[in-house]
């Protein structure tokens, strides 16, 4: 897209805006534009969000898991207002219950075969900020009390990750819906941003799959050098998490170094028992997350 520069009195250079975004983000007479300037190029930003948006869902026919994706879908996607048609009663509280668990959204309407989910709350950015911190912790907390629970051989603690990272994905989702109406405060990482928060997705799922595993498993005969691998890992995800805030040369040293040990590990176990496979497999998966984590951090560190 190119616009031609015009010339504003004796000493004053105008460009216009496109037509598209100023209509997307409701733009008049009088608003202010945040500009940042990087070298060659000057890029445009508003603390507006998108004109209001609707969208319409109809439930006919769709089973419990394909109604919480359209929802969680149009959510994540930014639409303001989702009208939901039904036909049976069950499917209406179903997909009442899934508004209810999606952060800022609510019934506002409700007629005999439709209702209407719309936003309650607005997003701003110190939100985003103080939600995606708690991502962080909530997955911290998940990884070190689910190897506490392994270490006390604690069935029901194991089983409660799940529920747990319940709430990761509710976060997670606030968040990606946030960057879809506003984008991020430094426009440019958005995209980063949005890998970044699925990729932690990812990473909270992973656990949760281990905890139910490690229900299979006879936790007290699980051998040390497995136990090794897990606590190390976990300890690698808080590294990350510091270094996530304080991006320091020494901090990703430290980062590189430990997981460098840790494949080491498990690179070296032998004789790997059927049960361990699993577990192992896991850990690696998790690994693989934290370093695609900490790739996303390089990259939108510049």
């Amino acid at each position: 897209m190119k616009r031609k520069i015009f010339k504003l009195g004796k000493s004053t250079l105008v460009v216009s805006l496109p037509a598209k975004w100023i209509k997307k983000y409701n733009i008049s007479k009088g608003d202010e534009l945040n500009i940042e300037e990087k070298e060659r190029s000057i890029s445009f930003s508003t603390e507006k969000e998108t004109s209001q948006t609707e969208v319409e869902i109809n439930l006919t026919n769709l089973n419990k898991d394909l109604i919480r994706w359209y929802l969680i879908g149009a959510y994540v996607r930014g639409y303001d207002q989702i009208k939901i048609i039904f036909e049976k009663q069950e499917n209406m509280f179903f997909a009442q219950e899934v508004i209810n668990s999606l952060i800022g959204l609510a019934i506002i309407e409700q007629g005999n075969s439709y209702c209407i989910a719309g936003e309650v709350s607005g997003t701003t950015d110190r939100q985003f900020d103080n939600i995606f911190r708690r991502i962080f912790l909530l997955i911290i907390s998940i990884a070190e009390d689910s190897f506490a629970a392994l270490e006390k051989s604690d069935n029901e603690s194991l089983k409660g990750i799940e529920r747990r990272d319940l709430d990761v994905d509710k976060f997670i989702n606030f968040c990606l819906r946030i960057l879809n109406k506003r984008g991020y405060k430094e426009y440019a990482k958005t995209p980063v941003i949005y890998n970044f928060l699925q990729e932690l997705g990812e990473l909270g799922d992973n656990y949760t799959s281990l905890s139910d595993d490690l229900l299979d498993v006879d936790l007290s005969k699980m051998r040390k050098e497995l136990k090794t691998v897990y606590d190390e890992t976990n300890k690698l995800i808080r590294i990350f998490y510091e270094l996530f805030y304080d991006f320091e040369k020494e901090k990703i040293l430290e980062f590189y170094n430990k997981r460098k040990s840790i494949i080491k590990t498990m690179a070296e176990l032998k004789n790997i028992r059927p049960n361990e496979i699993t577990i192992l497999y896991h850990l690696r998966k998790i690994n693989e997350n934290v370093l695609e984590l900490f790739k996303l951090k390089v990259a939108g560190h510049f």
